[in-house]
């Protein structure tokens, strides 16, 4: 084989003083697909972080070689004047700009635009870029107008002004459906075609499994071990993972449903959802399922009142309930698990105790008073849901997976017994995944009931009594746990 691109040799990186990574040895070569692989918290991403700056090279020990020279990078834009692209696991766009300014902002030289180009003639030129790649976007919408599945579009075809020697993709697909699929599929042809050496974690990588040349396993903060692929099928690369750490992948209890908790009459907004109706009983699980655009997205965030209704009426417990704010969800026992950690999850300014003492009815008191009972009860969450974090690190110090599971941890410990959960699994490993299906499964023991949002039907099936279908803002259809889905394919 080649030279390597890129070398990084005993590597190591404290947050907080707390090790994150560990004599991490790892070798890229020219135009080659890696794949690092692992449960959350093992030292992906902070891997990723170093490589594209977000960690100066005065955080970490070790040393990096990029070509045949020392590589030190202080900041992003010095990996960026490398042509070491960084696609993140959270969207990195400006959201009160217009979908063509971010398309030509920071762009290196080759490609950038004259400083004085005009708004109309940025916006004629990326409506054009988007034709050319088959991708229909109006790019004078701003960018907080747009779907999350669309954020991601705009920055993977942006690749394309970025002409990387190495990209880094840090769960790229996980907001995908199917169909959006075949844009990721799409460039990642492209740009190994032009010799691109590319460097992705992905725990949603059987789509593009062929494509991968090797894969490297970290395991708690170490680079276990790299092989590479042929030879092996995705089936086989699951059982290295997961060896044999669970006996089913959706570990499911059944228990009585009870009464009526919630219920949904006719309820609709501005477009998105149009004339919805359900129920939901005491310790049921019941899923919903939906494309990008159908209405999903929108659907939990009206019942926490994140977004107005329009028309329809919302019951709890049979009695009417005005639900205008996410503070008048609290106060009847609901809570929200949001998919968007950065934008509405998590406060970053805030440690990890501070932020799982945020809601209104986990405080016990007025302030926050770092209490030796607040930090048992800390611990207890944590060890529950993994998370081996101090309470005084920050949301930045952890992986994507196990911010979503401090978002849970939070809610966990709240008073709430009627639990929203928008992609709860999003981003996170198949173990990690296994430790909230056995959560649900906790909570509605407990006689909590459970609404989940999800565009993974396989889990849905899995984990839910019900899933009900969404299709252009109405529901489709809906199907039982025990009901044969052979007609799935109608509602969809």
């Amino acid at each position: 084989m080649n030279k390597p691109l890129l070398s990084c040799k005993n590597i190591s990186l404290k947050l907080s003083g707390v090790p994150v990574i560990e004599n991490i040895n790892l070798c890229l070569y020219p135009g080659e697909f890696h794949l690092l692989m692992g449960e959350n918290g093992a030292g992906k991403t902070s891997i990723v972080n170093i490589l594209s700056g977000i960690y100066p090279c005065s955080a970490y020990k070790g040393s990096l070689t990029y070509k045949g020279q020392p590589l030190q990078l202080h900041t992003p834009k010095d990996a960026l004047k490398r042509h070491i692209v960084t696609i993140h696991q959270e969207i990195c766009l400006f959201e009160d700009m217009t979908i063509a300014e971010n398309l030509f902002a920071n762009l290196p030289a080759k490609t950038a635009l004259k400083s004085f180009t005009s708004l109309d003639k940025k916006i004629r030129l990326a409506n054009a870029f988007f034709e050319e790649h088959l991708c229909a976007i109006d790019s004078s919408r701003l960018i907080l107008q747009c779907s999350p599945a669309t954020k991601r579009k705009i920055e993977l075809l942006k690749l394309y002004l970025m002409e990387p020697e190495l990209l880094i993709l840090d769960e790229p697909v996980a907001i995908f459906n199917d169909y959006d699929m075949e844009y990721f599929l799409r460039l990642i042809t492209d740009f190994q075609k032009k010799g691109t050496t590319i460097l992705c974690i992905s725990h949603n990588y059987h789509a593009f499994f062929n494509r991968i040349d090797r894969f490297s396993i970290f395991y708690e903060k170490e680079l276990r071990t790299t092989m590479n692929r042929k030879g092996f099928q995705s089936e086989d690369i699951e059982n290295i993972l997961l060896s044999d750490f669970c006996q089913s992948r959706y570990p499911k209890i059944n228990i009585e449903k009870g009464k009526e908790v919630l219920c949904a009459e006719n309820i609709s907004n501005n477009g998105s959802i149009k004339d919805i109706s359900f129920s939901l009983h005491k310790g049921e699980i019941l899923g919903f399922f939906g494309r990008a655009g159908s209405g999903k997205n929108t659907l939990p965030k009206a019942l926490f009142g994140m977004e107005p209704l329009q028309k329809g009426k919302i019951y709890i417990d049979r009695l009417p309930a005005r639900i205008l704010s996410p503070q008048d969800a609290i106060g009847l026992g609901l809570a929200y698990i949001t998919d968007e950690r950065n934008d509405c999850g998590l406060f970053e300014n805030l440690d990890l105790l501070e932020n799982v003492y945020s809601i209104k009815g986990n405080n016990f008191q007025h302030f926050w008073t770092r209490t030796s009972f607040e930090y048992k009860r800390y611990y207890k969450y944590a060890r529950k849901l993994n998370i081996d974090f101090s309470p005084k690190s920050i949301p930045d110090h952890l992986s994507g997976g196990e911010q979503q599971k401090l978002i849970l941890m939070r809610w966990l410990m709240s008073p709430a017994r009627i639990f929203i959960f928008n992609e709860p699994t999003q981003s996170i490993d198949i173990p990690s995944k296994i430790d909230i299906y056995n959560m649900f499964n906790d909570l509605v023991l407990k006689g909590a009931s459970i609404l989940i949002f999800s565009s993974n039907l396989e889990e849905l099936l899995g984990v839910c009594d019900r899933v009900i279908f969404i299709k252009e803002g109405i529901i489709s259809g809906e199907v039982s746990r025990d009901e044969s889905p052979e007609y799935i394919h109608t509602f969809i």
